[in-house]
């Protein structure tokens, strides 16, 4: 058997020679190939950013209360430089009746600001009143001091002033007051300044926080804001009878010019409004801004007109007034009707324009306008302090 197996072993060799066969050669085991590149799924995460995001700006209802409260801060630390931060580098700021008080940027607001600390280094000031709307605030603002430095060449009396003043005052995004109107009566401060038996009485300077009403965004506020502007449109008409049908019977309307405490009553403003339009019977007013903020009607105007009638003390020039700039602040009845009123406005600006006194001059810095005397009726002598100025309710 085995030789018959070699045979066949053989002969199959021989066969697979003749037909050109081999034996495979080995092969190489496959190569393994490479791993996939790491993909942004399979890469490690970065690590966390942990940094806080910037704290949302402010915004102006938030901003405007902190530069009112920064500015008096300021005053009363008689800081004129810090006071004057809070003004952008392009405010404006007009003091109607006293040219000499206007600043155009922040620089001049800083020296006017010293010029009244140099004048009445202990004076102290505080915001009683504040209305807020949108980038605008109406301040209402008491200030006390003593007259301790020269001021426009009345030497130092060491006398007690201080008076109640109004700005208006709108900020920009920033919170910075971008432009001021201010409005405060001169004439009273400079008849404290030289002792005048007749002088408005000096403020007490309050210590609490201020009242604050700020804008709620009702519809009932265009209305108010539109009756501060159809007021002028009845005082236009030189008509007494017409303005008291806007006044409620207990009615009471104060102004800063006149010295004194608020008229009450019908029947005692029904004597100064009667006063008033002889004064002025050509009486034109002309509104520039008016509001409606919380219950209140705000209305910034001007007064056009012939003095023709006796101003308290102040005999009938029959010379023309242009531009006598005031704020009335209107707090209304349920139907309409007047039932608060306060008035701010600057008898310099008047007594200027009739020849009262001489114009004031644009002289800077210095926080007041010198005021020459004025002619003053018989029996006065020849005082020329505004005793009972006039009130218009």
């Amino acid at each position: 058997m085995r030789p018959t197996t070699l045979a066949a072993l053989t002969w199959t060799t021989l066969a697979l020679v003749a037909c050109g066969g081999e034996q495979p050669a080995p092969q190489p085991p496959p190569s393994v190939p490479p791993p996939p590149p790491a993909t942004a799924a399979s890469a490690s995460p970065p690590p966390a950013d942990t940094t806080p995001p910037p704290p949302a700006k402010p915004s102006l209802a938030e901003l405007v209360p902190q530069t009112l409260k920064g500015i008096h801060d300021a005053f009363n630390a008689h800081d004129a430089k810090k006071l004057a931060s809070y003004y952008s580098e392009d405010a404006v700021v007009e003091s109607y009746g006293t040219p000499s008080r206007d600043a155009h940027g922040r620089d001049e607001v800083a020296k006017e600001t010293q010029a009244r600390i140099d004048g009445f280094s202990d004076a102290k000031s505080a915001v009683t009143r504040v209305w807020l709307k949108a980038n605008v605030a109406v301040a209402e603002i008491v200030w006390a001091g003593t007259m301790t430095g020269d001021v426009m060449g009345v030497k130092a009396s060491k006398k007690a002033v201080g008076q109640t003043r109004l700005h208006v005052m709108w900020f920009n995004d920033d919170g910075l007051v971008k432009e001021q109107h201010e409005y405060g009566d001169a004439a009273g401060v400079m008849a404290q300044m030289k002792g005048a038996k007749s002088a408005p009485a000096v403020p007490t300077v309050p210590s609490g926080a201020p009242e604050v009403h700020a804008s709620k965004g009702a519809a009932d506020e265009d209305t108010l804001a539109d009756a501060g502007r159809k007021m002028d449109e009845t005082f236009n008409k030189d008509d007494v009878k017409a303005v008291l049908a806007t006044v409620a019977d207990d009615a009471d309307y104060w102004v800063n010019i006149s010295g004194g405490p608020a008229t009450k009553g019908k029947k005692d403003l029904t004597k100064d409004l009667t006063n008033w339009f002889k004064a002025f019977p050509d009486q034109k007013w002309t509104s520039t801004n008016s509001w409606g903020i919380d219950g209140f009607e705000i209305v910034e105007h001007t007064l056009s007109g012939t003095q023709k009638g006796p101003l308290g003390p102040l005999a009938a020039s029959n010379k023309p007034v242009t531009n006598w700039h005031w704020v009335d602040v209107i707090q209304p009845t349920a139907d309409g009707k007047m039932q608060h009123g306060w008035g701010y406005a600057n008898l310099v600006e008047l007594m200027s324009q009739t020849g009262a006194i001489k114009p004031a001059p644009v002289e800077k810095p210095t926080p007041l306008v010198k005021a020459e005397p004025a002619k003053a009726p018989k029996g006065d002598g020849g005082k020329a302090d505004a005793k009972d100025p006039p009130k218009k309710p």
